[in-house]
């Protein structure tokens, strides 16, 4: 039987499903060589194309690292938008906040290094994006904990913009937790990390 990748290799795609299979790549690859090293090259190995097929698609370096943050900016976007929704009370938006960053770190655990990775990096060719994103997140997150603490929902040691921020950090444990050599399943991450978010908050 000929090799799937010999298969796939020889496949002619549209260039929106080109376009498609090298991000898959490439996110695959800036994962696993991390940010400041991943390259076309890797990208057109793991894809099997050619260096020149990458580059058609992403011009430079630089087009490539925009793109890719942009498709972890919608993973992490997306998954906020699921969790803050508007519905159900203060305490069920954070357990579904954790529950979809987990499953996500399960599911799509390449974004996930990613998008940790991204976190710490503070080179100036990135964080300041970063940031950015980071800013978006708490503009999100922070006036649904406000409206909470305002109407008696939940009481709190810390103001609602502090809760938000670290509902923006628990990537560090929860990417401890779920690479260590004996897996935890994603119920138990998800519990340790929703009583670990929600240590600060109290019921009214």
């Amino acid at each position: 039987m000929e090799p799937r990748a010999e298969i796939r290799r020889r496949t002619r795609l549209s260039p929106e499903a080109r376009r498609d299979q090298l991000m898959e790549c490439a996110v695959e690859v800036f994962s696993r060589r991390g940010i400041g090293r991943a390259g076309h090259a890797e990208i057109a190995e793991q894809a099997k194309v050619s260096v020149a097929t990458v580059f058609n698609y992403f011009n430079t370096r630089e087009d490539l690292v925009d793109e890719v943050l942009t498709e972890i900016e919608a993973f992490v976007q997306q998954i906020l938008e699921q969790a803050y929704n508007g519905q159900g009370s203060a305490r069920e938006s954070i357990h579904r906040h954790v529950k979809l960053f987990v499953d996500a770190a399960y599911d799509k655990p390449d974004h996930a290094s990613i998008w940790l990775e991204w976190s710490s990096s503070v080179r100036e060719e990135v964080w300041p994006r970063y940031t950015r994103l980071l800013d978006k997140a708490l503009e999100r997150i922070a006036p649904h904990l406000q409206r909470a603490i305002d109407n008696g929902e939940i009481q709190s040691v810390l103001s609602a913009q502090d809760l938000a921020r670290s509902l923006t950090g628990f990537g560090y444990v929860m990417m401890q937790m779920i690479n260590q050599p004996q897996r935890p399943s994603r119920e138990e991450v998800t519990d340790f990390l929703f009583k670990y978010v929600t240590a600060p908050i109290q019921a009214s």
